[in-house]
């Protein structure tokens, strides 16, 4: 199955996807890390935060920053062991395949098309071979994009996202200042689970 939280910018939906991916292991429980900081200090105030979330519990941490990393990986991962895999977050790493730095250290913008081909062809091995697979994206479609380049990126991800749910058959929970709100549930799970993380707040 696949269930993908979205939510704003310290909305919580990270650590919610956490808790359910860690509730939802049977066997493996990889986590799935997309940040490059480069050695930038936001960045590694992010990174060091989301370590700390993870501290204590049984997460495999792979880090992979680009579609291309991430279908390759898909090839290798072995199917029979039915892990739980965690991605946080696809927007971070549609950025980073979207913008490639050359030789000459220009930035070259990628065709969406392509961004996107990989992107699907990652998932749906990953779907196939996982037991879950727990998708976090950010909700950045409340604003105007400032600038042409942003709006092909917010195009890009509000494809991908679509097919999340029409090709993947995705179950969709929006993070509102830490509170699962469920959009979309097959099996009934998450309307659980987003009742069990409320009563705890």
């Amino acid at each position: 199955m696949v269930t993908l939280f979205i939510g704003g910018s310290r909305s919580g939906k990270s650590e919610l996807a956490e808790r359910f991916a860690s509730i939802k292991r049977k066997n493996r429980l990889f986590y799935v890390a997309t940040l490059r900081h480069n050695g930038e200090a936001e960045n590694l105030e992010r990174v060091k935060k989301h370590q700390a979330m993870r501290a204590g519990s049984s997460f495999e941490t792979i880090e992979l920053y680009t579609p291309d990393e991430l279908n390759s990986w898909g090839d290798e991962l072995n199917q029979d062991e039915r892990p739980v895999v965690l991605l946080d977050c696809l927007g971070v790493m549609l950025s980073q395949g979207k913008y490639v730095e050359s030789l000459g250290g220009k930035w070259i913008e990628i065709d969406n098309k392509d961004i996107e081909s990989t992107v699907m062809s990652a998932l749906k091995k990953l779907a196939q071979k996982t037991d879950e697979l727990v998708i976090v994206a950010p909700d950045i479609f409340r604003a105007k994009a400032p600038d042409p380049s942003t709006d092909r990126y917010m195009q890009l991800l509000g494809r991908i996202l679509q097919s999340i749910v029409k090709i993947l058959d995705a179950t969709v929970v929006e993070v509102v200042a830490g509170v699962p709100v469920v959009w979309r549930d097959q099996t009934g799970e998450l309307i659980c689970f987003a009742d069990q993380m409320k009563s705890g707040i």
